[in-house]
């Protein structure tokens, strides 16, 4: 940088030019123009075009629900009504026969059942049935035991009869294996 050459230029404040510099007034004067005719057009061109189709809409509804009688309009409600219904009931109903495949699964193979009873409500399963020992019943109780779907079980009556040994039995199932 050059010395200046007297004390009053080297302490003299630097002029500078008075307002904006004209290229950031020019741009930001195309960049206010842009928004100011976008915001126009779209309140007065594309606003009422909206609002035109809106009305179109709401007469084509109204005159579709004047074509279908008030009656057909209830019978399709009461219809509606009664899927939802039947959907939700099939949705919570139970299947026993889930119930009895899984009993094949892990029955012991000397042991016999001879009734079996369903209550699907309170998710059990009852059943009586003939072992051929003691030693068998409680292997087929620990298999009950083993299993994940089954939250308790119950021997509820066993007895020696012939040298075999009946008894009866309490199963209660977890939700998942009923739905």
């Amino acid at each position: 940088m050059p010395q200046p050459q007297n004390l009053k230029e080297q302490f003299e404040p630097e002029r500078l030019p008075v307002g904006w510099p004209w290229r950031l007034f020019t741009i930001t004067l195309v960049i206010f123009l842009g928004i100011l005719l976008s915001y126009l057009g779209l309140t007065f061109g594309y606003e009422p075009f909206l609002l035109s189709q809106i009305e179109e809409k709401k007469s084509a509804i109204s005159q579709l629900a004047v074509s279908v009688s008030r009656e057909d309009q209830d019978k399709l409600v009461s219809f509606y009504s009664q899927l939802i219904n039947l959907k939700t009931l099939l949705d919570n109903h139970g299947l026993p026969s889930k119930l009895f495949s899984f009993i094949e699964q892990i029955t012991h193979r000397r042991v016999v059942y001879t009734n079996a009873t369903a209550k699907v409500m309170e998710r059990q399963l009852e059943l009586t049935g003939i072992a051929e020992s003691y030693a068998v019943l409680a292997e087929q109780l620990e298999s009950f035991n083993q299993s994940k779907d089954i939250e308790r079980y119950v021997l509820n009556q066993s007895q020696l009869n012939n040298g075999l040994v009946q008894f009866k039995a309490t199963l209660t199932f977890k939700n998942s294996i009923i739905k």
